[in-house]
């Protein structure tokens, strides 16, 4: 589960104009264009299996120990789903683990581990506390409150004109269709398409995106006989026109530069694990992806 729930990026942008100095205490004093984010996959936490997570982890404090040594602002990303989808005391109970309050705050307490501050984002596995909590709203309450955050979409600046923006699934029990369609809804959508209109690439904006599952129309390797069946392969995958409405924004803003997804527990292992934002003109629409690594 280690080599399929966890990635790790390092990523700094270098076009910046006129680099100054973050901080000039220190040993090294980093630019304004650097900044590292850790990036988790689904953990899909299970408490009796803990030690394995911390084996993990610790393969990221060298790299995060060396950023804060050089003063590079550093930030960890969790893709969400947190918890296991199963009970963790099956001898006493049948509850599923994940989406409830216990596993929240064993999510929090993990990801406060690694001693950077955090954001996260709802997968389709984190409002399935569906034992405590009756309504979405209440489970997405606990979440929001467990984790500080004032909303389930974030937003964060790393560096100049450099932001992180997240997205979280927030329907469960409410699904049209499957349970375990990834949906953002239409307020945080209209949040997003005014972030990305606002910070435009034109100005020297570079915004990297965060969702648990990938728009439609990122050409990432997909579970043809899991998630497309089941209707819960992309975000929004039965919204109609907000099925569409990511990649329509990727194409339009060419300010945002990267969008990580996780879901499909595939890892790293495919060509198309990653898709670039070009493809030859004879395949399709160009450039169909806009200016956006998926």
């Amino acid at each position: 589960r280690m080599q399929r729930g966890i990635r790790r990026a390092a990523v700094s942008t270098t076009d910046v104009a006129t680099p100054t100095s973050l901080d000039s205490k220190g040993p090294a004093s980093a630019k304004s264009d650097e900044f590292v984010v850790a990036i988790l996959g689904d953990l899909h936490l299970d408490p009796r299996k803990m030690e394995d997570y911390y084996i993990g982890r610790d393969h990221f404090m060298p790299i995060l120990a060396d950023a804060a040594k050089n003063q590079v602002n550093t930030t960890l990303v969790s893709l969400g789903d947190l918890g296991e989808s199963k009970s963790v005391r099956p001898e006493e109970t049948t509850e599923l683990f994940a989406g409830t309050t216990a596993c929240h705050k064993l999510a929090s307490e993990f990801l406060s581990s690694f001693g950077v501050p955090y954001e996260v984002i709802g997968g389709n596995h984190d409002l399935e506390g569906i034992d405590e909590f009756r309504t979405d709203e209440a489970n997405l309450k606990v979440f929001l409150n467990l984790h500080g955050k004032p909303t389930p979409h974030f937003s964060r600046i790393v560096a100049e004109k450099t932001m992180l923006v997240g997205l979280s699934s927030t329907v469960f029990r409410t699904a049209k269709y499957t349970s375990h369609e990834v949906t953002i809804d239409d307020e945080q959508l209209k949040w997003f398409e005014d972030l990305v209109k606002s910070h435009p690439a034109q100005e020297g904006w570079k915004l990297f995106v965060f969702s648990h599952a990938p728009p439609i129309g990122s050409g990432l390797r997909v579970l043809q006989e899991n998630h497309v069946v089941n209707g819960c392969c992309w975000l929004n995958h039965s919204g109609g026109a907000t099925t569409r409405k990511f990649i329509e924004l990727v194409r339009e803003h060419r300010c945002i530069k990267g969008w990580f997804s996780g879901h499909f527990h595939l890892g790293q292992d495919y060509q198309d694990s990653i898709t670039f934002p070009t493809i030859p003109r004879d395949l399709g629409p160009y450039p169909n992806r806009g200016s956006c690594v998926f």
